[in-house]
């Protein structure tokens, strides 16, 4: 029998902030989801194609994609 069967399942509240009305999603996910799979679970569950800037907050620590509205010294150089 595969470890798989035994594993805990945890129900997560996936919500858009300061949009209105309020868009969620309560998603069913296995403890031994990886970020990158929680990640691609959050895209196709609110019908994205990986162009939103998302983060996750986990024990503190921020995972994700920020937007600043400029280009960091490493990407100017590299465009000219």
């Amino acid at each position: 029998m595969s470890g798989v069967a035994n594993s805990e399942v945890y129900q997560l509240q996936v919500s858009l902030r300061r949009i209105s009305p309020m868009i969620s999603r309560r998603l069913l996910v296995p403890e031994e989801m990886t970020l990158y799979a929680l990640h691609r679970t959050i895209q196709i569950a609110l019908g994205w194609e990986d162009c939103h800037l998302h983060a996750f907050k986990l024990h503190g620590r921020h995972y994700g994609t920020t937007w600043t509205g400029e280009r960091s010294a490493t990407t100017r150089r590299a465009a000219r």
